[in-house]
Order: structure tokens, then C-alpha cells, then sequence
């Protein structure tokens, strides 16, 4: 029995040192600094107490012009080419000129009578002539340019082949004259056409491109109507009409083109000179002979009618691709394209205030109630924004892990040292723990 109870109370060698359970003192807390002194937040603006409930008045677009008043003011200007030859005219008998000198004050006089109201109603800006307008212009007109530099060529070497090549005495200066006189011509035709009708058109039509292609048409018909007389249009045959209507179309193809570049560029110079410079190469002959400068679009004879309408048919095959090129640039132009006459009123409109400042309100209107969930305030004028410093965030103390609870039914108890065995002895003689009192 003894035996049995000294092996069952029996304590490793390897004794550890009494433990007692004690409970750990409570964490101290981590020293914080003293909060840093925040700065003072700005008071809110009570909205003032609104006069009457109405909605602030928005800003409303005017309604754009039709631009019937431009139109009907550059159609009128037109009839002033007649006060203008006339003058010119006038001057020319005064001075006792010659036909030359009296075809070139009329269209000088022409010229400047249209120049004016174009200026006064589209401003300086028609003559803003650029490199790149003259890229432009002369990119879209070289091939008309070159069809006539052909026909130039190919009358000098008719005149040549036939011996019916008589040059006047002073024939360097009627060329001369003639390059003058071309000028003229172009600035003439262009500042009228181009310039008061084309213009006039835009302002009415130019807010889409279909109006666009109208105007450009409208305008082009009219100028393929300036070169045939539609006086005798009642007293003409089948073959002169066809002569009429096939030059209307001719001249007219040309004209479009030339309107194609008005609208791209909004400058009239460019088609003037390049027009004036058409004209010279098939006139250079005709002043350099002494030849009658009064041309004939329409032939009576049969023989004649039927080479005037060959020529006809050849030229308006040749201008295909004139025509080409000035669609494929009416088709690249911004829309509206109104044109030089046509001035939009600009509409001011109220800017949003910027971040910080407060919104005006009118004198008599309520001040625009704020967004639910957010306090409505409002500041009297630009503030710097007040700099607030966060407050100290101390660094959070290392977690230490918990003592395990002891459970209720143990009662802790002391083992005194001197009871435990000791080691390096037998189980035989070692002492026995008494027995709890």
C-alpha cells in the first residue's frame, strides 16, 4: 500500500519552481502628445430670407437671323455695275481714249462701283488674301487655267499656219493693256458674283451644305447668264439656243468652281486674279492683232453654230473635273458657312462661378436650396481655406495575448519546496506529501 502510494505521488526529477496564479497588472496606456490646436472652421452663411419665390431668369439664345435683310441689301448693290460703266464710259470720251482705253475705264469704273458695297457689308476681310488661299485657288483652277493656255496656243498656231498672223506696231504694250484690262474683268465679274450674290445667298442658305450647294448654283447660273444676251431669247433659232444654253452650262461650271473656293477661303482676290488670268490667255491675241474686243458666245451661220456647239460640248467635258474638285471641297466646309455679309450676334452667358465663391443671387429671388443630406452654406465672398492639422494618432500598443482563464472548480494551492522529493533519490525512499487538513 505504501508502495503504491509513493509511485503515485511520485514527482519528475526535473521539478519545476512553484507557480502561483497571480493576475497581470493592467497594461499602461501609451503617452500621448498634447492635441495640436486646431483652427477655427468657418461659420456657415445663413441664406437670406428669400422677397418672393421665383426662378432665377435663364440666359435664352436669340433666335438666328434668316438673313433675308443681308440678301435683299447685296441683290439691290448689284444694278450699280451699270452707274459704274457708264462713269467710266464718260471718262473715256472726255479723254478722247480709243476702244481700248474706253473698254478699260468701263470695266474699271464696273469694278469699283461693286468693290464698295461688298467692302461696306463683308469688310476688309474679302481682300484678306494667304498663301494658303492661294493654294487653294490655284489647286482647284490650274486645269481650267491650262485648257486655256491650249486655246491659246492652238489659235496662235492656226493664225500662224493660215499667214494670218498681223501683229500691231506697239503690240508689247497692248499686251500689256490687255493683262490690265483682264484685271479688271476678274474683279470685276468676282466682286459682283461672287461677292454680292454668292454672299447675299450664303447669308440666307448657308446654315446647311444643301443650302450651300444652292447658293453656289444660283450664283453660278446667274454668271453663266451675264455671258449670252437674253434679249433676243424670243428671236433665236434651235441651233443658237442650243449655243445659248450649252455656254450658260459651259460658264457656268466655271463659276461653280470659283464659288467652291469663295466659300473655302471667304476672300475674293484669289479668284480675281486667277479669273483675270483665264481671261488674258484667250484675249493676248486679240489685243496684240488689233482685233475687235466685242465677243460673240452665240454664231448665226449653221457652219459656225455647229463648231461653236462642238466647242461647247469639249469644254464641258473638260470641266468634269473642275466640277469634281469643287464638290469634294464644299463637302469638307464647316456648316453654317454664311458667308462675309452674315454678322452673328454673340450671346453673353452667365459663367459658373468658380470653386469658393458664392453664386449671385438676384435682388428678389431665393437663393437655390442645398442637396439633401449636405447643409446648405453660402460664403459672402473668397476665403482662403482654413488648414486643419490632424490630430496626434498615437501608434497602438502590441497586443499581448491573454492568460488563459482558470477554471472554477480548481482551487490553486501552493506546493511547498521542501515537500517535493528530492532528486537523484528512489522511489523507496522518498517522502510522501501529507495528506491536505
Amino acid at each position: 500500500m505504501d508502495t503504491q502510494q509513493s509511485d503515485q505521488f511520485q514527482v519528475p526529477q526535473t521539478s519545476p519552481q512553484p507557480v502561483s496564479v497571480q493576475q497581470m497588472p493592467a497594461q499602461q496606456p501609451y503617452p500621448q502628445q498634447a492635441p495640436v490646436q486646431q483652427m477655427p472652421e468657418q461659420q456657415p452663411y445663413a441664406q437670406p430670407v428669400p422677397v418672393q419665390q421665383m426662378p432665377a431668369p435663364a440666359a435664352v439664345a436669340p433666335k438666328p437671323k434668316k438673313g433675308w435683310g443681308k440678301l435683299v441689301v447685296a441683290l439691290a448693290c448689284v444694278p450699280l455695275f451699270i452707274v459704274g460703266e457708264l462713269a467710266g464710259m464718260l471718262i473715256a470720251d472726255a479723254l478722247g481714249l480709243d476702244d481700248v482705253g474706253l473698254n478699260l475705264l468701263a470695266e474699271a469704273g464696273g469694278a469699283i462701283s461693286v468693290i464698295i458695297p461688298c467692302l461696306i457689308l463683308g469688310g476688309t476681310k474679302l481682300l484678306n488674301i494667304t498663301w494658303d488661299s492661294w493654294k487653294i485657288g490655284w489647286r482647284a483652277l490650274w486645269w481650267s487655267i491650262a485648257i486655256s493656255a491650249g486655246i491659246a496656243i492652238y489659235d496662235l498656231y492656226w493664225y500662224i499656219a493660215e499667214g494670218e498672223l498681223a501683229l500691231v506696231p506697239d503690240w508689247p504694250w497692248q499686251v500689256f493693256l490687255s493683262f490690265i484690262f483682264c484685271i479688271f474683268i476678274g474683279l470685276f465679274e468676282e466682286f459682283m458674283v461672287r461677292g454680292l450674290v454668292l454672299n447675299g445667298l450664303l447669308a440666307r442658305m448657308g446654315t446647311t451644305r444643301k443650302g450651300i450647294f444652292w447658293a453656289c448654283i444660283l450664283s453660278s447660273l446667274f454668271f453663266g447668264l451675264l455671258h449670252v444676251d437674253i434679249s433676243r431669247i424670243g428671236d433665236v433659232t434651235t441651233l443658237e439656243l442650243a449655243q445659248g444654253v450649252l455656254k450658260v452650262l459651259q460658264t457656268g461650271m466655271y463659276g461653280f468652281v470659283l464659288a467652291a473656293v469663295v466659300c473655302k477661303t471667304g476672300e475674293l482676290v484669289t479668284v480675281s486674279l486667277l479669273h483675270g488670268l483665264d481671261d488674258w490667255l484667250l484675249f493676248i491675241l486679240t489685243f496684240a492683232m488689233g482685233e475687235s474686243l466685242e465677243t460673240e458666245y452665240v454664231s448665226a451661220g449653221t457652219e459656225e453654230g455647229i463648231a461653236t456647239v462642238i466647242v461647247y460640248l469639249v469644254c464641258i467635258a473638260l470641266y468634269i473635273p473642275l466640277i469634281i474638285k469643287a464638290v469634294r471641297i464644299l463637302k469638307d466646309l464647316d456648316v453654317p458657312n454664311r458667308g462675309a455679309f452674315f454678322k452673328e450676334k454673340s450671346v453673353n452667358v452667365a459663367a459658373p462661378a468658380p470653386t469658393g465663391f458664392a453664386p449671385a443671387v438676384p435682388s428678389g429671388y431665393a437663393a437655390p436650396a442645398a442637396p439633401q443630406g449636405y447643409a446648405a452654406t453660402q460664403q459672402p465672398a473668397y476665403q482662403q481655406p482654413a488648414y486643419q492639422q490632424p490630430a496626434y494618432q498615437p501608434p497602438a500598443a502590441p497586443q499581448v495575448p491573454a492568460q488563459p482563464a482558470v477554471p472554477a472548480n480548481l482551487i490553486p494551492t501552493e506546493i511547498p519546496e521542501g515537500s517535493l522529493y528530492r532528486t537523484g533519490q528512489s522511489a523507496a525512499q522518498g517522502e510522501q506529501i501529507p495528506p491536505a487538513r
